[in-house]
């Protein structure tokens, strides 16, 4: 399997290196020559010159070029540069180049010479025919179907070729002749498989632009977040120590769990910080995180032992953090610092699909202890992230 894998990233490699030039190519003139406003018709000319190509070519050739012109119709819709044939619609080439192939007149014939119905035989005069006296078998049933419905979709797009030439030809005959709409019909049945190929190229390319919008928007979203949010790794680490010491948790619990959460080198001991382990970095520009927690203390923060731990003097709720303040745990982590469990007073970043666990499932997978449950929950997100 690795050797497989190995193969076909140097496949990809290769092709991404051989066509890379030409499509940056095509994609430049289409920048320069198409306006915006008709780009959307790209895929459609594609596909009619798909249509068009010579049906004395062979299957092989001309699904090379169907592919191409598909390529073609999407860079041609595609209003940014296109670097390589890996930012088109792969599956959209390879049915145009199908289509490319159909329209050989060489591919009928060959399926049909193929289709082998069984024994013929004669009465006893030699002149009269009777039924076959030996059935095709199974897998010569199934090969005659696949060549006959091969044969009939190559037919199809060969006839409607045809249509369009001559309707090309003498353009009256669209609305002429005792069945009016006639010629119309046939023109449309002859367009429908590469219309429906253009259309879809379109919404593709619909698609494309909405999500790269979508992620800019995200892009600046998380730049002004991340400018103006001061909840930085240092400011983390510093409010779980302060939190953590005032509920008089143990200072080697204080040390392991900022080493979980991936905070280990912020890591101070008591002595050494100020104001009885609240360290005084001066990260925030209205005069530091001292400062900040002790004007979260003016407003109501305040240790309580009996509970345990910080507790909010709001009974209404509130936050732990200084007002404005977010901890970003978006990536995952333990969160040691807030009033009590439950209190939903430590402002967080989550995102779409993320799951966060109660404290009394930490505490269960940890045997009745918060720091080994999270140990346990770190071990499962880090093992269920690598099979992702």
């Amino acid at each position: 399997m690795g050797f497989l894998s190995d193969l076909n990233r140097g496949r990809k490699k290769f092709t991404s290196k051989v066509t890379k030039p030409f499509v940056k190519a095509a994609s430049k003139i289409s920048q320069k020559f198409i306006p915006n406003e008709l780009r959307f018709l790209s895929p459609y000319a594609g596909g009619l010159a798909t249509l068009m190509l010579p049906p004395g070519l062979g299957p092989l050739a001309r699904g090379f070029a169907g592919a191409g012109f598909n390529a073609l119709g999407q860079i041609g819709a595609d209003e940014s540069e296109t670097e390589d044939i890996s930012d088109l619609n792969a599956l959209s080439m390879a049915l145009s180049g199908g289509l490319g192939a159909l329209g050989s007149n060489k591919v009928s014939p060959a399926m049909n010479k193929g289709i082998e119905k069984g024994v013929t035989g004669v009465d006893q005069f030699g002149d009269i025919p009777v039924s076959y006296t030996n059935n095709p078998g199974f897998l010569q049933g199934t090969e005659n179907v696949g060549r006959s419905g091969i044969a009939a979709a190559s037919d199809y797009v060969t006839g409607g070729r045809e249509n369009l030439v001559n309707l090309g030809r003498n353009p009256g005959n669209l609305f002429s002749g005792a069945d009016k709409f006639k010629g119309a019909r046939n023109a449309m049945s002859a367009l429908a498989p590469t219309t429906t190929l253009a259309t879809g190229d379109v919404a593709y390319e619909a698609a494309v632009d909405a999500q790269e919008a979508a992620e800019a928007l995200d892009a600046e979203e998380q730049a002004t977040f991340d400018s103006t949010n001061k909840a930085t790794d240092s400011n983390r680490a510093s409010l779980q120590m302060t939190s953590m010491r005032q509920a008089g948790i143990p200072e080697d619990t204080v040390e392991e769990t900022l080493e979980m959460n991936g905070l280990s080198e912020y890591y101070v001991a008591p002595e050494t910080a100020a104001y009885g382990g609240m360290m005084g970095r001066n990260d925030y520009e209205f005069g530091g995180i001292t400062e900040a927690l002790n004007n979260a203390g003016a407003r109501g923060l305040m240790t309580d032992n009996n509970m345990g731990g910080i507790m909010n003097g709001y009974n209404m709720g509130g936050s732990v953090l200084p007002q404005g303040m977010e901890m970003d745990y978006r990536q995952g982590g333990f969160i040691p610092m807030g009033s009590k469990e439950r209190a939903d007073d430590v402002p967080a970043r989550v995102s779409k699909n993320e799951f966060v666990m109660t404290a009394d499932a930490v505490r269960a997978a940890g045997g009745g202890s918060v720091n080994e449950g999270a140990k346990k929950m770190y071990e499962i997100m880090n093992n269920l992230e690598a099979r992702a």
